[in-house]
Protein backbone atom coordinates (compact mmCIF):
# COMPACT_ATOMS: atom_id res chain seq x y z
CA UNK A 1 0.00 0.00 0.00
CA UNK A 2 1.24 3.49 -0.90
CA UNK A 3 2.39 5.92 1.81
CA UNK A 4 2.10 8.91 -0.50
CA UNK A 5 -0.41 11.37 0.99
CA UNK A 6 -3.48 12.36 -1.01
CA UNK A 7 -2.30 15.97 -0.98
CA UNK A 8 0.84 14.96 -2.86
CA UNK A 9 -1.25 12.82 -5.23
CA UNK A 10 -3.41 15.88 -6.00
CA UNK A 11 -0.30 17.95 -6.65
CA UNK A 12 1.05 15.20 -8.93
CA UNK A 13 -2.24 15.18 -10.87
CA UNK A 14 -2.03 18.97 -11.27
CA UNK A 15 1.58 18.62 -12.49
CA UNK A 16 0.53 15.96 -15.01
CA UNK A 17 -2.37 18.06 -16.33
CA UNK A 18 -0.21 21.18 -16.58
CA UNK A 19 2.42 19.27 -18.58
CA UNK A 20 -0.29 17.86 -20.85
CA UNK A 21 -1.74 21.33 -21.46
CA UNK A 22 1.78 22.65 -22.09
CA UNK A 23 2.39 19.99 -24.74
CA UNK A 24 -1.02 20.68 -26.32
CA UNK A 25 -0.49 24.41 -26.60
CA UNK A 26 3.13 24.16 -27.77
CA UNK A 27 2.09 21.72 -30.52
CA UNK A 28 -0.82 23.99 -31.50
CA UNK A 29 1.59 26.93 -31.54
CA UNK A 30 3.90 25.15 -33.98
CA UNK A 31 0.95 24.27 -36.21
CA UNK A 32 -0.22 27.90 -36.20
CA UNK A 33 3.29 29.15 -36.88
CA UNK A 34 3.59 26.82 -39.85
CA UNK A 35 0.28 28.12 -41.26
CA UNK A 36 1.47 31.71 -40.74
CA UNK A 37 4.68 30.99 -42.67
CA UNK A 38 2.79 29.01 -45.32
CA UNK A 39 0.63 32.05 -46.08
CA UNK A 40 3.23 34.75 -45.39
CA UNK A 41 6.14 33.57 -47.52
CA UNK A 42 4.13 33.34 -50.77
CA UNK A 43 2.75 36.84 -50.15
CA UNK A 44 6.29 38.24 -49.87
CA UNK A 45 7.51 36.34 -52.94
CA UNK A 46 4.50 37.34 -55.06
CA UNK A 47 4.79 40.98 -54.05
CA UNK A 48 8.51 41.03 -54.87
CA UNK A 49 7.78 39.48 -58.25
CA UNK A 50 4.95 41.94 -58.94
CA UNK A 51 7.15 44.85 -57.91
CA UNK A 52 9.85 43.82 -60.33
CA UNK A 53 7.21 43.20 -63.02
CA UNK A 54 5.82 46.71 -62.46
CA UNK A 55 9.24 48.30 -63.05
CA UNK A 56 9.70 46.29 -66.22
CA UNK A 57 6.26 47.43 -67.45
CA UNK A 58 7.28 51.09 -67.37
CA UNK A 59 9.53 50.94 -70.44
CA UNK A 60 8.51 47.71 -72.13
CA UNK A 61 5.61 46.30 -74.03
CA UNK A 62 4.82 42.90 -72.50
CA UNK A 63 2.59 40.14 -73.89
CA UNK A 64 -0.95 39.73 -72.56
CA UNK A 65 -0.15 36.55 -70.64
CA UNK A 66 2.21 38.48 -68.35
CA UNK A 67 -0.55 40.95 -67.53
CA UNK A 68 -2.93 38.09 -66.70
CA UNK A 69 -0.24 36.33 -64.69
CA UNK A 70 0.44 39.53 -62.77
CA UNK A 71 -3.28 39.98 -62.09
CA UNK A 72 -3.61 36.34 -60.95
CA UNK A 73 -0.61 36.67 -58.67
CA UNK A 74 -1.95 39.91 -57.20
CA UNK A 75 -5.25 38.14 -56.55
CA UNK A 76 -3.41 35.21 -54.93
CA UNK A 77 -1.42 37.57 -52.69
CA UNK A 78 -4.62 39.38 -51.68
CA UNK A 79 -6.35 36.05 -50.99
CA UNK A 80 -3.49 34.76 -48.83
CA UNK A 81 -3.32 38.09 -47.02
CA UNK A 82 -7.05 37.91 -46.37
CA UNK A 83 -6.78 34.36 -45.02
CA UNK A 84 -3.87 35.39 -42.81
CA UNK A 85 -5.78 38.41 -41.51
CA UNK A 86 -9.04 36.51 -40.96
CA UNK A 87 -7.49 33.58 -39.07
CA UNK A 88 -4.85 35.75 -37.39
CA UNK A 89 -2.31 32.93 -37.30
CA UNK A 90 0.39 35.06 -35.68
CA UNK A 91 -1.74 36.10 -32.71
CA UNK A 92 -3.02 32.55 -32.40
CA UNK A 93 0.36 30.82 -32.31
CA UNK A 94 1.82 33.47 -29.99
CA UNK A 95 -1.17 33.02 -27.66
CA UNK A 96 -0.70 29.24 -27.63
CA UNK A 97 2.99 29.69 -26.88
CA UNK A 98 2.27 32.10 -24.00
CA UNK A 99 -0.39 29.83 -22.47
CA UNK A 100 1.93 26.82 -22.87
CA UNK A 101 4.67 28.66 -20.97
CA UNK A 102 2.22 29.49 -18.18
CA UNK A 103 1.24 25.82 -17.88
CA UNK A 104 4.94 24.93 -17.84
CA UNK A 105 5.47 27.32 -14.91
CA UNK A 106 2.66 25.57 -13.00
CA UNK A 107 4.16 22.13 -13.73
CA UNK A 108 7.61 23.22 -12.58
CA UNK A 109 6.21 24.69 -9.38
CA UNK A 110 4.38 21.42 -8.70
CA UNK A 111 7.62 19.48 -9.20
CA UNK A 112 9.44 21.87 -6.85
CA UNK A 113 6.80 21.50 -4.14
CA UNK A 114 6.78 17.71 -4.43
CA UNK A 115 10.58 17.68 -4.09
CA UNK A 116 10.40 19.94 -1.03
CA UNK A 117 7.84 17.62 0.56
CA UNK A 118 9.85 14.45 -0.13
CA UNK A 119 12.97 16.18 1.22
CA UNK A 120 10.96 17.00 4.39
CA UNK A 121 11.47 20.74 3.92
CA UNK A 122 7.74 21.38 3.46
CA UNK A 123 4.97 19.77 5.51
CA UNK A 124 1.48 18.78 4.33
CA UNK A 125 -0.20 21.85 5.82
CA UNK A 126 2.00 24.25 3.86
CA UNK A 127 1.74 22.03 0.80
CA UNK A 128 -2.07 22.20 0.88
CA UNK A 129 -1.94 26.01 0.98
CA UNK A 130 0.39 26.03 -2.02
CA UNK A 131 -1.98 23.68 -3.89
CA UNK A 132 -4.81 26.11 -3.31
CA UNK A 133 -2.74 28.95 -4.81
CA UNK A 134 -1.68 26.79 -7.75
CA UNK A 135 -5.27 25.73 -8.44
CA UNK A 136 -6.30 29.37 -8.59
CA UNK A 137 -3.48 30.16 -11.06
CA UNK A 138 -4.33 27.05 -13.08
CA UNK A 139 -7.99 28.13 -13.33
CA UNK A 140 -6.97 31.61 -14.48
CA UNK A 141 -4.75 30.12 -17.18
CA UNK A 142 -7.59 27.82 -18.27
CA UNK A 143 -9.87 30.82 -18.69
CA UNK A 144 -7.28 32.64 -20.84
CA UNK A 145 -6.65 29.42 -22.80
CA UNK A 146 -10.32 29.22 -23.87
CA UNK A 147 -9.49 31.76 -26.58
CA UNK A 148 -6.86 29.41 -28.03
CA UNK A 149 -8.58 26.19 -29.06
CA UNK A 150 -6.55 22.98 -29.30
CA UNK A 151 -7.83 20.45 -31.84
CA UNK A 152 -8.56 16.85 -30.86
CA UNK A 153 -5.73 15.65 -33.08
CA UNK A 154 -3.21 17.96 -31.41
CA UNK A 155 -4.54 16.93 -27.97
CA UNK A 156 -4.12 13.22 -28.81
CA UNK A 157 -0.56 13.90 -30.00
CA UNK A 158 0.12 15.74 -26.73
CA UNK A 159 -1.18 12.79 -24.68
CA UNK A 160 1.08 10.44 -26.65
CA UNK A 161 4.06 12.76 -26.11
CA UNK A 162 3.27 13.13 -22.40
CA UNK A 163 3.06 9.34 -21.94
CA UNK A 164 6.39 8.86 -23.73
CA UNK A 165 8.01 11.48 -21.52
CA UNK A 166 6.55 9.86 -18.38
CA UNK A 167 8.07 6.51 -19.40
CA UNK A 168 11.49 8.07 -20.10
CA UNK A 169 11.54 10.37 -17.07
CA UNK A 170 9.35 9.11 -14.21
CA UNK A 171 8.10 11.84 -11.89
CA UNK A 172 9.26 12.10 -8.28
CA UNK A 173 5.96 10.60 -7.15
CA UNK A 174 6.33 7.66 -9.55
CA UNK A 175 9.91 7.13 -8.38
CA UNK A 176 8.70 7.11 -4.77
CA UNK A 177 5.96 4.59 -5.65
CA UNK A 178 8.58 2.35 -7.29
CA UNK A 179 10.85 2.58 -4.23
CA UNK A 180 7.97 1.75 -1.90
CA UNK A 181 6.91 -1.19 -4.08
CA UNK A 182 10.50 -2.52 -4.08
CA UNK A 183 10.78 -2.12 -0.32
CA UNK A 184 7.46 -3.91 0.14
CA UNK A 185 8.59 -6.81 -2.10
CA UNK A 186 11.83 -7.12 -0.13
CA UNK A 187 9.89 -7.12 3.15
CA UNK A 188 7.48 -9.78 1.86
CA UNK A 189 10.36 -11.94 0.64
CA UNK A 190 12.10 -11.61 4.00
CA UNK A 191 8.87 -12.58 5.77
CA UNK A 192 8.46 -15.63 3.51
CA UNK A 193 12.04 -16.70 4.19
CA UNK A 194 11.53 -16.24 7.93
CA UNK A 195 8.28 -18.24 7.86
CA UNK A 196 9.79 -21.03 5.76
CA UNK A 197 12.77 -21.38 8.13
CA UNK A 198 10.51 -21.96 11.16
Amino acid sequence: MSNIPNTVEVLEKLRWNAHLCKHSHFRASMKGRNLHVLCGVPIVVVNLFLGSLFFSLINAELPDWTKWTGAALALLAALLGGVQTFFNFKKNYEGHRQVGNEYLAIARECERLIALYFDRILDLEHLSKKISELNTRYSEINQRAEEFIVSDQVYRQAIHLQNQKANREPSLVEQMRNRQASAQRVAEEALEIAESSQ
